[in-house]
């Protein structure tokens, strides 16, 4: 396989050198091992590398819902073992995608089949910890949001974390969360 060696060299390259288009083709390039790119995601000891191992699996799940499929257990399966905030923020967007209402079929499909509380709970878990960035507290506020038709307490508990949160809440906090709290207003859950 051409990735195996070479693929943690790619994402590893100096950071000049990294550019966008860079990831983009990669993560593009069908023949890239999406177990492997997942567990590079773990590294702890190489963050940045770690930090765009997310990014390509976020393209790849936004853009291409096949190829992420083959992992799609593994990855919600070891989502609480993701220490590494940067990763979080791309893991979060994932878990917006799968959860949203228009997600693609095979997300819905396998969604289904899953422990919808413990996803919950692991999002909850993120979204109140002490350092977590913006960006991952209102895309778990999102991912959670998504998930109130299925878990009927889950409205309540989100509208008043999310309240908590916008008291001293940054501009992201503010204009997210503030429509999040405006669908929890107008839905009936």
């Amino acid at each position: 396989m051409p990735f195996q060696g070479n693929l943690f060299e790619r994402l590893s390259a100096a950071a000049a050198k990294v550019k966008t288009p860079a990831l983009v083709a990669l993560a593009e390039d069908a023949t890239l091992p999406i177990a492997l790119l997942h567990d590079i995601c773990y590294d702890q000891k190489h963050g940045t590398v770690a930090f765009r191992a997310a990014w390509v699996l976020e393209h790849i799940a936004t853009h291409y819902p096949d190829r992420f499929m083959p992992i799609f257990d593994a990855f919600l399966s070891r989502l609480p073992e993701q220490r590494n905030v940067s990763c979080q923020r791309h893991f979060t967007k994932i878990v917006m995608c799968i959860t949203h209402p228009k997600a693609p079929k095979p997300y819905q499909n396998a969604f289904a089949t899953i422990d919808h509380e413990q996803l919950v709970e692991i999002l909850f878990s993120w979204l109140i910890a002490p350092r977590a960035p913006v960006a991952v507290q209102v895309n778990c506020i999102a991912a959670l949001f998504n998930m109130c038709d299925e878990i009927k307490w889950l409205a309540a508990e989100l509208k008043q974390q999310t309240a908590f949160l916008l008291k001293d809440g940054s501009a992201a906090m503010q204009s997210r969360g503030k429509k999040i709290m405006a669908k929890l207003a107008r839905s009936k859950f």
